[in-house]
């Protein structure tokens, strides 16, 4: 298996969050170390593609993160 980049782990954390997910399960539906998820969940947060659920903390994707991913397959094709 190839290693994987950043943006395609981001897209992996997204595809997993369009569903509430606590960090958990996307820390081991992404295969990565919780210090890592800390970095990309930080950044997904800010930049908008991923909210928090307070309440409940899960992790949910927003619409600008759905965006990305329809933009993120539409490049894979091309591939």
């Amino acid at each position: 298996m190839a290693k994987r980049n950043r943006l395609e782990i981001m897209a992996e954390i997204l595809s997993l969050c369009k569903q509430p997910q606590i960090k958990t399960k996307v820390m081991y539906g992404t295969n990565l170390s919780y210090k890592m998820l800390q970095k990309y969940l930080s950044e997904l947060q800010s930049r908008g593609f991923l909210e928090v659920h307070h309440s409940l903390t899960k992790y949910m994707t927003t619409q600008k993160g759905l965006d990305f991913l329809e933009k993120w397959r539409e490049l894979e094709e091309l591939f």
